[in-house]
């Protein structure tokens, strides 16, 4: 059996460059691909009522950690895996939910469902393979990651693309690469809003060619 190159075997045992919260990529995967799912399942007039809700209650929300201390407190102590910064922020969650709603009406069923679905799996898969790389990094971000990135969600594309609402064409791949682009670079947005937006933007221009 052949050795693992040396340069793997040290990517594979280096140290984390960052912290793992895997509870909290874990349940990014589940909440960000539900909404999706719903879209494929749900009536389009029932989808698009939750989607205004849950972007209002967000907002509501986030007022009210705003305004109200023990608001926030409450919301910090009882809600799952704040990131420590987002005690004073808008949270991840309610850049996704606007950035899901934002997506949804202003792009088709389809684009939305991949951009969804890249921003699921491929943002998680950036940051648990890109946190061990501590050689190629831009803007504190592994190259290593991206390319997670840009895998996990074309095999989630073309696994999705099995329905017969998503169809499988050329512009998916450039869609998960422009995805991974967004959560690359250093946009002044949170990754749950431009990745999507940027992604379905895309792939809706390139379906146009």
């Amino acid at each position: 059996m052949s050795r693992v190159p040396n340069a793997v075997e040290e990517f594979i045992h280096a140290k984390p460059v960052t912290p793992s919260i895997w509870p909290r990529r874990l349940l990014h995967v589940v909440t960000v691909s539900s909404i999706p799912v719903a879209i494929l399942i749900a009536p389009t007039e029932l989808m698009q009522w939750s989607l205004v809700a849950g972007s209002v209650a967000a907002v509501i929300l986030e007022l009210l950690r705003g305004l109200l201390p023990w608001a926030n407190d409450l919301a910090i102590r009882y809600l799952p895996f704040f990131k420590p910064f987002e005690q004073y922020q808008v949270t991840g969650a309610t850049f996704m939910v606007l950035g899901a709603t934002a997506t949804y009406f202003a792009f088709g069923t389809d684009v939305t469902v991949l951009a969804l679905l890249f921003l699921a799996v491929g943002d998680p898969l950036a940051a648990l393979i890109g946190r061990r790389d501590h050689y190629v990094r831009f803007f504190g971000k592994s190259v290593v990651g991206s390319a997670a990135f840009v895998l996990g969600a074309t095999t989630v594309g073309v696994l999705v693309a099995q329905h017969p609402d998503i169809p499988l064409a050329w512009w998916l791949v450039p869609g998960a690469f422009s995805a991974a682009l967004a959560e690359l670079l250093p946009l002044p947005v949170d990754d749950n809003l431009s990745v999507p937006l940027f992604a379905a933007a895309v792939m809706t221009l390139l379906a146009m060619i």
